[in-house]
């Protein structure tokens, strides 16, 4: 994920953080820093910048006692929007009178279903801003998940 800062003192900031490695890169100015080591940078002028944070949790650096974030951590209403196919799976797959009107896998297979669903949410609304989208993407994966689970149903009752 690419993020761009524009900073009254130090400029324009760019901060890069890859969602699979956790590898982080940082340039201010256009100008790529030195990496020492997961979260220490240096400067061309030998100013050192600590990171502290991630993705999910919001990411910020520090240099010279100036604190600038960098991305800014999940809020509550997004961790809400994200365990929604969890809980509507858990809750539908454990209920036999809903599976006989819609048959949904539940147990192992279905949490393991929705929980990837939750996390694709997750890192997926935390790409936008305005709060209407993030619900239009929720929803949307609410009803992914739903589905697959459905199918995932179906193929388990025709092989049974």
């Amino acid at each position: 994920m690419k993020n761009i800062i524009q900073n009254e003192t130090l400029g324009e900031i760019v901060f890069e953080e890859s969602v699979w490695t956790g590898r982080k890169k940082l340039s201010i100015n256009g100008k790529p820093l030195t990496r020492v080591d997961r979260t220490t940078f240096k400067t061309e002028d030998d100013k050192t910048i600590l990171l502290s944070g991630n993705f999910l949790i919001g990411c910020k650096m520090t240099i010279d006692g100036q604190v600038v974030e960098l991305t800014p951590s999940v809020k509550w209403y997004e961790y809400l929007l994200s365990i929604l196919p969890f809980v509507l799976i858990m809750v539908w797959g454990n209920s036999v009178e809903l599976c006989l009107l819609v048959p949904v896998v539940g147990g192992a297979v279905g949490g393991l279903v929705s929980a990837i669903f939750c996390m694709v949410n997750l890192f997926v609304i935390k790409k936008f801003k305005p709060w209407w989208i993030k619900v239009l993407i929720s929803i949307a994966t609410l009803g992914l998940t739903f589905l697959v689970c459905y199918l995932i149903a179906l193929i388990i009752l025709a092989i049974a």
